[in-house]
C-alpha cells in the first residue's frame, strides 16, 4: 500500500470551512494541521481542535503576541514555530493567515528551508493608493514572494491583487469551500426542518435569509431597509443569522416590524437548516474577500440576490443565471430584485436550480483535488 504524501497545513484556528477542507484533504494526504491558537477572541465558533483521520498541533502564543492580540486578534507568534516547521519533514506545506503575521512568515520561511514545497492560501489584499502605504504593503508582502512556490488564491480578486504587487510564482484559484453534502436531504432531519419552517413561516411566508456578522461592513442595514420598502401585503419573513456590534442599532432600525427577525449566532450544524427553509438568500455586504455564505446558499438551492462587492459573487455568480446581482448600498435595487423573484416563479426556480447544480464545482472535495493535482505536478 502506497504511503500518502505528508502535507502540513498552518492556519490561525479551527473554522467551519477549514474543517470541511481538512476532511477532504485527509483522503489524499497524510495531513498534519498546525493551529496558531485554539480560538481567537473575536470569534464565536465553538469548535474542537480534535481531529478524526489527521493529526493536529496547537501552538501557544508568547506574551508579546497576546498583548498585540488585544488590538489585532489574527496576529500570532509562538516560540516553537521554527522547531515545528524545521522538523516537520513535510513534502508540501500550505500556510494560511494574516500574511505579515510572525507565525505565517516563519512557517513559510522554515518550511522552505526544510525542503518543502510551500504555498500561501490568501484572501485579496486590500488595494491602497497612497505611495507610502503601497510601499509598506509591498514590503510586508515580501516574505510571501520570497518563500513560496505558489499562491493558492481565495478567488480571482485575490489572484489579481497579488499580481498587482508583482507576484511571480504560479497562482491557483482555491476559494473557501464547504462540504456541500451537508445541505442534502440525507444530512437533514426532516422533522426538525418542518418545525423550523412552521415556527418562522407559519402562514407560508416566503423566507428570506441573510447571514453574517452584525457589523457595518456586512450591510445588514441595507437589507433591512430593502425589506421595509416591500409592500405590506407581500408575505415575507427575513431571518438574519449573526451577532455583532451593530445589533442594537439594527434592532432600532427594525422597530416593530414582525417580518424581520435577528436569529443571533448559530453553530455550524444548525446552519444548513436555516438555509434549507429559506426560499431566497439575500446578501448586501459592502465588502467581503470571499463570503462563504454564498457557497452555503448555492448548496442549499436558494435563489440568491447578492452584492457585487463580494469576492464569491465575482467568481461564482452570473446575473440573471444563477443569481441576481446588485450594487452595495442600493436599498431600492435590492428591494426591487426581491420583488422580481417573488413575482417571477420561473426565474426564481431557474436561479435556484443553476446555483444548486454548480455548488459541487467549488466544494471541499473539488478543492482538495486541486491540491492533489498541484502536488502531482511538483513531484
Amino acid at each position: 500500500m502506497n504511503q500518502l504524501p505528508l502535507l502540513y497545513f498552518y492556519t490561525n484556528m479551527p473554522t467551519p470551512y477549514q474543517l470541511d477542507f481538512f476532511d477532504a484533504l485527509k483522503e489524499h494526504f497524510n495531513l498534519h494541521v498546525v493551529y496558531f491558537t485554539a480560538r481567537e477572541q473575536d470569534r464565536q465558533w465553538n469548535l474542537s481542535t480534535n481531529a478524526n483521520g489527521y493529526s493536529v498541533t496547537v501552538l501557544k502564543n508568547n506574551l508579546l503576541a497576546k498583548l498585540i492580540q488585544q488590538k489585532v486578534p489574527s496576529v500570532h507568534y509562538s516560540n516553537s514555530i521554527k522547531q515545528v516547521a524545521l522538523e516537520s519533514k513535510a513534502e508540501m506545506v500550505i500556510v494560511n493567515g494574516t500574511y505579515w503575521s510572525p507565525n505565517v512568515v516563519l512557517a513559510m520561511k522554515y518550511s522552505k528551508q526544510a525542503g518543502a514545497k510551500v504555498y500561501f492560501w490568501g484572501e485579496p489584499v486590500f488595494p491602497v493608493f497612497n505611495t507610502i502605504k503601497k510601499r509598506a504593503k509591498t514590503f510586508l508582502l515580501g516574505p510571501v514572494k520570497k518563500y513560496t512556490n505558489g499562491l493558492l488564491a481565495i478567488g480571482r480578486r485575490a489572484a489579481e491583487g497579488y499580481m498587482a504587487y508583482d507576484y511571480q510564482q504560479p497562482i491557483i484559484n482555491v476559494p473557501y469551500n464547504i462540504n456541500h453534502h451537508l445541505f442534502d436531504d440525507s444530512h437533514i432531519d426532516q422533522i426538525k426542518l418542518r418545525a423550523l419552517k412552521t415556527l418562522y413561516a407559519p402562514n407560508n411566508e416566503i423566507v428570506l435569509l441573510s447571514s453574517g456578522s452584525l457589523i457595518e461592513r456586512k450591510g445588514m442595514d441595507t437589507l433591512i431597509k430593502a425589506v421595509q420598502l416591500l409592500p405590506a401585503n407581500i408575505p415575507v419573513k427575513l431571518l438574519i443569522i449573526g451577532e455583532g456590534a451593530e445589533k442594537q442599532a439594527l434592532l432600532q432600525l427594525i422597530g416593530p416590524d414582525p417580518r424581520i427577525v435577528l436569529l443571533g449566532f448559530r453553530e455550524k450544524d444548525e446552519v444548513p437548516y436555516y438555509f434549507r427553509i429559506a426560499d431566497m438568500f439575500v446578501f448586501a455586504s459592502r465588502y467581503d474577500g470571499w463570503a462563504l455564505v454564498v457557497n452555503e446558499a448555492m448548496s442549499a438551492g436558494n435563489a440568491i440576490i447578492c452584492s457585487k462587492s463580494v469576492g464569491a459573487a465575482y467568481d461564482l455568480l452570473r446575473d440573471g443565471e444563477n443569481a441576481l446581482l446588485c450594487d452595495a448600498d442600493d436599498v431600492e435595487g435590492f428591494s426591487k430584485k426581491i420583488q422580481l423573484l417573488l413575482k417571477d416563479d420561473i426565474l426564481r426556480t431557474t436561479i435556484r436550480e443553476n446555483a444548486l447544480t454548480e455548488s459541487g464545482f467549488i466544494s471541499s472535495e473539488a478543492m482538495a483535488l486541486k491540491i492533489v493535482m498541484l502536488y502531482g505536478e511538483n513531484r
